[in-house]
């Protein structure tokens, strides 16, 4: 009889189990991580807009109108002089990319540009 050489049947059962295993864990840490990272990026947007528009309204120009790619929206899209003067919010919104629960809006200060997460409930 020839030596046959290979896996048994049971030890590819047993790989093919242990990549189910890691499958399971590993795909919803995965979409914490994309929801985590769109949240990070509406941020870093939202923020740079807010930066832009203080500095514009401070040089007596008009600010830019809001046109994101991270977030899905901001609110109001354009700063004006009366926003500037009386410290209101503008909300930032990012795409949701993974798990929903995590979804975080940026709400910035217009009258000095600090943006912080706040989760959404």
């Amino acid at each position: 009889m020839k030596n046959q050489k290979g896996f048994t049947l049971i030890e590819l059962m047993i790989v093919v189990a242990i990549i189910a295993i890691l499958a399971a864990i590993a795909l919803p840490q995965y979409r914490n991580y994309t929801q985590r990272s769109s949240n990070g990026a509406c941020m870093a947007e939202g923020k740079a807009f807010m930066n832009t528009a203080v500095a514009d309204i401070a040089n007596g120009r008009a600010s830019a109108t809001f046109a994101g790619t991270a977030c899905v929206s901001g609110s109001p899209s354009q700063l004006t002089t009366a926003m500037y003067s009386t410290a209101q919010s503008v909300t930032f919104t990012p795409q949701t990319k993974g798990n929903a629960s995590l979804l975080a809006t940026t709400v910035c200060d217009s009258s000095t540009g600090t943006c912080t997460l706040t989760v959404v409930p």
